[in-house]
């Protein structure tokens, strides 16, 4: 050994020092549902305890199926992919820190009523479906208000907080989704309001009928002239 190169390290402690442990934030993530993300960070330590800074992560999944990490440095966002468990690695040299990480996604949608039966009223009034969600293990997902969208829009419309509102009389079918499981029923409105609350039929050319109205003025007005 050179002599007083024992004396090089204390005098350049970051650059000698050497991860001993790292840890990773949040210490373990769960999505619901594909293409989520999260944020992440490393913080390495030494052997005493003390942080340190550099050199950075580089970051790892076990399991790109089920989730994908992309970072700079000790930060990183972790992203969703499909359904399982996978760990995401931040590694320094012989130093591991490790994120378990669990993805589930929505797997069926059970809805009440199974058929619905709506009005048309002044004003208008949604019905709201109950939905119940389970995930591909079977445990219930709550939380996610379903998207709702009918087939026949002239009949029906829905919202994102898994209401139908009447439209028109007629029949169609409504779908509700939550993470990409779907379910559908099917829908019936009926006329509620009265006969003169009823928008009327249009007859005719109402421009035809809009112009002749106009030249009748027109020629009222010269004949008033002589």
């Amino acid at each position: 050994m050179r002599p007083g190169a024992f004396l090089l390290c204390p005098l350049l402690a970051l650059g000698c020092a050497r991860a001993d442990r790292i840890e990773i934030a949040p210490p373990a993530l769960r999505f619901v549902g594909v293409g989520k993300g999260a944020p992440v960070h490393a913080a390495p330590y030494e052997r005493n305890g003390r942080p340190i800074p550099d050199p950075p992560c580089t970051w790892s999944s076990s399991d790109e199926k089920v989730v994908r990490v992309a970072g700079r440095a000790n930060d990183a966002t972790v992203t969703s992919v499909g359904p399982g468990s996978a760990s995401v690695r931040c590694t320094i040299g012989s130093a591991v820190g490790e994120l378990p990480v669990l993805v589930r996604v929505v797997a069926h949608l059970s809805v009440r009523p199974e058929r619905a039966e709506l009005k048309v009223t002044d004003p208008p009034a949604p019905l709201l479906l109950e939905v119940d969600a389970v995930d591909d293990q079977g445990a219930p997902v709550s939380g996610r208000p379903p998207l709702v969208t009918c087939q026949d829009e002239a009949v029906c419309r829905g919202d994102g907080r898994g209401q139908v509102w009447p439209v028109g009389p007629g029949q169609t079918t409504a779908r509700l989704e939550i993470e990409g499981a779907a379910a559908t029923i099917p829908v019936r409105v009926v006329e509620g309001r009265g006969a003169d609350s009823r928008p009327r039929a249009v007859k005719g050319n109402p421009m035809e009928e809009l112009e002749r109205k106009v030249r009748e003025r027109e020629r009222a007005a010269e004949a008033g002239k002589r």
